[in-house]
């Protein structure tokens, strides 16, 4: 019996192998949980052209928005676990599993992480005529005049919620369909504050058509290294959007390593490097389990803010 359990396991890790010498064999599957056209989308065609080098396969982009990721995700999460299904997930998935839609999926059970991928900051932009010119100078004119000033978001409640909490700042969120809809707005003077990526606002921040407050990182943005982060002005929000790499529960751990390997060599890539930080994006790469506990703690994170904010929380 333990001969045969014995022989079943090396038979196993012999086809393991022998499936990841062979991987890919044809094209690999990108899904996109956002539109195309977006910052996302951006990056992971950047990441797929890098990623098809390394593969010696093509990296097809497969957009599937909807529910708040759930749609793209839940792909992925059903997808046979052979490495020609991927998902570039981000980190509003790990957001919106705490704070819905609910998912049809368990984020921490049916996903293998592989590798992280990019990290960039959000940017608080005001419209240039704005009566404020500084984050200081807004919160100083938001206490006199609560909910008198505006800030558009692509449907980020809770990361707006988080900064008005945390700011103790009463300012009206106004949420939009995406980022760029919110920046033109702030633009044509219909609100006055764009809270959106780096990469959606700024070419409007480098034209003048904005005027960049602070940033939400826990350091300086190298685009825009004059402006202020949100911890510098004593607030205690550091936050981020990033991009990794994972897969559906029960990939071969020899197709996980050829994939984290293959996204390390592209995220490092000079070429990818240089494009992400034209955009205000940095690459970044990990292990799994790199990527797992970081899931893992962002997760935490978000399930205690809901403790916070009970009424952010979607139960369908």
């Amino acid at each position: 019996m333990f001969r045969f359990a014995a022989a079943a396991l090396t038979a196993f890790a012999l086809a393991g192998a022998a499936l990841a010498q062979g991987y890919p064999s044809r094209p690999v599957r990108l899904i996109v949980p956002y539109p195309p056209g977006g910052t996302t989308d951006m990056i992971a065609r950047l990441y797929a052209d890098k990623l098809s080098s390394r593969l010696g396969a093509n990296v097809i982009v497969e957009n599937k928005p909807g529910a708040a990721t759930n749609i793209g995700s839940d792909v992925v999460a059903r997808a046979t676990a052979d490495g020609y299904t991927l998902l570039f997930s981000a980190s509003g998935s790990t957001s919106s599993t705490v704070f819905g839609p609910a998912p049809t999926f368990d984020p921490l059970k049916d996903f293998q992480p592989i590798s992280m991928i990019s990290e960039l900051p959000f940017v608080i932009a005001a419209n240039p005529k704005a009566a404020f010119t500084t984050w200081p100078e807004l919160v100083a004119m938001a206490k006199t005049n609560p909910g008198k000033y505006t800030i558009a978001s692509a449907q980020l409640d809770v990361y707006v919620e988080l900064l008005r909490s945390r700011a103790d700042i009463d300012i009206l969120h106004v949420p939009y369909k995406g980022g760029a809809q919110s920046a033109t707005d702030a633009i044509a003077g219909q609100v006055d504050m764009a809270f959106a990526l780096v990469p959606v606002v700024l070419p409007h921040v480098e034209s003048g058509s904005l005027r960049a407050l602070a940033t939400t990182a826990g350091q300086r943005s190298e685009r825009l290294p004059d402006t202020p982060t949100l911890v510098e002005l004593g607030i205690d929000y550091d936050v981020t959007s990033w991009y990794a790499l994972t897969g559906p529960a029960g990939l071969p751990p020899e197709i996980v390593t050829r994939l984290s390997g293959a996204t390390r060599e592209a995220v490092t890539d000079p070429d990818f490097i240089a494009k992400l930080k034209d955009i205000g994006a940095i690459a970044i790469a990990s292990t799994p389990q790199e990527l797992d506990a970081r899931i893992r703690a962002q997760l935490a994170v978000w399930q205690n803010i809901a403790k916070q904010f009970p009424k952010l929380v979607k139960t369908q």
